[in-house]
């Protein structure tokens, strides 16, 4: 579909009982123009920003994102930091109304973080010392996934912003390579858990955890 093929009155019809978007950059003219009518009706966006999308793609779709997901290898790609935590950082500081961005790590797990509004005139703290803090109190043990979060804090990175907010690490269940099949889809995977997730009001420390097992049932289908 192209924007003409639906006028605005059908469009804001269809998203009339619509509670949160998701959208992808696929056919990206269609998708901003969908966006852009949901947030006039201010319904949430979750976006899926794919490293294969080009910035005229994804964009303005992330000037409109109420949350992000990505893979680990787009943070790096959109900002140029190689920091995970710090590019995070990054992105939510060039898209201020982003609640969340969280990148995929595949047997890594996940890592997100989370805003909030505060004022507060509190030191910054680095996040990657964070990152490295948190990653210490992972119970590598652990068979099923889990989380860990900071406080929430003024975080600074290697960009040149900071926002107040916490970073949280979800870690994937090992699955032993005869029983892997396919991990394809499995990024689709993830973002459909946690678009549940958010439909359902689950708190970010169940939330990874529910798409990491999400994610290795589909791994091992």
């Amino acid at each position: 579909m192209v924007p003409c093929d639906i006028s605005m009155s059908n469009l804001s019809a269809a998203l009339q009982d619509v509670n949160l978007l998701y959208l992808d950059g696929y056919s990206h003219e269609m998708a901003l123009s969908v966006g852009k009518q949901a947030d006039l009706m201010k319904i949430p966006i979750l976006v899926d920003a794919e490293p294969e999308r080009t910035k005229t793609e994804l964009e303005h779709l992330l000037d409109l994102s109420s949350y992000i997901v990505c893979s680990g290898k787009f943070p790096e790609k959109w900002t140029s930091i190689s920091c995970i935590p710090s590019a995070l950082l990054e992105i939510l500081v060039q898209y201020p109304r982003a609640r969340f961005v969280i990148a995929t790590l595949g047997e890594n797990g996940c890592m997100m973080l989370e805003r909030i509004e505060d004022d507060s005139g509190i030191d910054a703290v680095d996040i990657g010392n964070v990152a490295e803090s948190l990653r210490l109190k992972v119970h590598k043990d652990d068979n099923l996934p889990t989380c860990v979060s900071s406080k929430f804090m003024r975080l600074s990175g290697r960009g040149h912003g900071t926002i107040h907010g916490r970073l949280l690490i979800g870690t994937a269940e090992k699955i032993p390579a005869p029983e892997l099949v396919d991990t394809t889809g499995c990024g689709d995977a993830f973002i459909g858990a946690v678009l549940y997730g958010l439909c359902t009001e689950m708190a970010p420390e169940k939330m990874l955890p529910f798409a990491c097992q999400v994610v290795k049932q589909c791994s091992i289908c």
